[in-house]
């Protein structure tokens, strides 16, 4: 027998990109083909693209290149958000070009190319396990933030998955062993709204058959944090950890974007998950230099991001992108000063987050193994800290194990076993 046929698939981007390609690397391994990591040899290769920014843009056609390189007699497939957002651009670059939409037929489309290789090919082995199960819920979005193109690559309306299709791949991931699972979705917070269904019912359906996994929501607009969601945060087994968009701290900057919040809103949601638990940690984007932002709007964003506490802040510069209304505001904010504010919120988010991360020093805290290798283990704790430990024999990548941190070290925590 011949080797088995060989899948690399590669995500930019976003948590949906990554359960997308998790899903699809499922499929591929049931019928026969060995699912492999970029920097090995592939008969093809997927790639999900990102187009959330230029520079997102940009990195996917770098990507290309690279994979391009490494690999030059692999079948290229390029799929996700930029393929929708530059049509036309993708089909000189890649051998296959599939639009969002058509994306679940990536895995047809493959084994139509390798179907009489298959044939004669030995079993492959099991696609690696990622040590977190990432579930996508929802597609879409109907919100039409000013600066956004999302929404035009990934539809303009909201769908989500049924609450029984959504419980039985939850019932799968724990049958197949995974202690954490992150719910993803371009708008996350808007599932089910089509159906007159809310987020936090379906948590609490999650939430009711973990037993000793943990749930994590990967990103949920502050207008989509319901009371009722928010007492979710008290619960044991939901990772007090939340992401919530801010972009800015200005009432005038939001409503120019189109939020669909402003910044009081913003801050009582804070209080609420806080007021559930006391120890939930805060992620956060913020966009600097959005056309006409003043002083005074940076300094609410920078006055906001010391009073919320962030863990940490993806800060990035506003760049014009066509097609959206915010490319034709004027009151552009020049290069110099769109760098300094960037600096400046960064700034701000370090200290934040090093007092976030100093004020675990000495408490225990549940994490999952994400890699165990050289004598050291790194994982993640529920409230989204980076930890390191020297692993004991019930270490793992997937497992859950309570630590006790010791120390801070830059952006990590250092740990040790209870039992060490």
């Amino acid at each position: 027998m011949t080797r088995p046929v060989r899948a690399g698939l590669t995500a930019l981007g976003c948590k949906v990109n990554y359960a997308e390609m998790a899903e699809l690397a499922g499929r591929l391994a049931a019928a026969g083909i060995e699912v492999v990591g970029d920097d090995e040899p592939a008969d093809v290769r997927v790639l999900n693209s990102c187009t959330v920014t230029l520079q997102a843009d940009a990195t996917t056609r770098q990507r290309i290149s690279r994979l391009r390189r490494a690999d030059p007699g692999a079948h290229l497939v390029v799929t996700g958000c930029s393929v929708d957002a530059n049509p036309g651009r993708y089909p000189a670059l890649a051998d296959s070009v599939v639009a969002n939409a058509d994306k679940p037929r990536i895995a047809d489309h493959i084994l139509e190319l390798v179907a009489a290789r298959i044939e004669s090919a030995a079993p492959a082995p099991p696609p690696p396990r990622r040590s977190r199960a990432f579930l996508k819920v929802q597609d879409g979005c109907d919100h039409r933030c000013t600066y956004c193109i999302v929404w035009r690559a990934r539809g303009a309306v909201s769908r989500s998955l049924p609450l029984d299709e959504v419980l039985r791949r939850v019932d799968g991931a724990l049958e197949d062993g995974h202690r954490e699972l992150v719910l993803t979705g371009v708008d996350l917070g808007s599932w089910g709204h089509e159906r007159g269904e809310r987020l936090s019912s379906l948590v609490t359906a999650i939430l009711d058959r973990l037993g000793g996994a943990r749930l994590r929501l990967s990103s949920v607009n502050a207008n989509d944090v319901t009371p009722a969601l928010a007492e979710l945060n008290a619960h044991p087994r939901l990772c007090a950890h939340w992401h919530i968009p801010l972009q800015s701290g200005s009432d005038a900057v939001l409503r120019a974007m189109h939020r669909g919040y402003r910044r009081s809103r913003y801050l009582r949601v804070v209080e609420q998950l806080r007021a559930a638990d006391p120890d939930t940690e805060l992620t956060t984007d913020v966009m600097v230099a959005f056309p006409g932002e003043t002083e005074d709007d940076h300094a609410a964003t920078l006055s906001l991001v010391a009073g919320a506490g962030f863990l940490h802040c993806h800060t990035f510069r506003w760049s014009p992108r066509p097609d959206t209304p915010a490319a034709l505001l004027e009151g552009r904010v020049d290069d110099a000063t769109a760098h300094r504010r960037s600096r400046e919120v960064r700034r701000a988010a370090a200290r934040t987050g090093m007092a976030a991360r100093r004020r675990v020093v000495g408490r225990r805290l549940e994490v999952v193994w994400e890699r165990v290798a050289g004598g050291e283990a790194n994982g993640l704790s529920a409230g989204w800290h980076s930890v390191v430990a020297v692993p004991g024999p019930a270490t793992a990548p997937g497992a859950l194990e309570e630590v006790v941190v010791e120390a801070v070290e830059g952006e990590v925590l250092r740990a040790t076993l209870p039992h060490s």
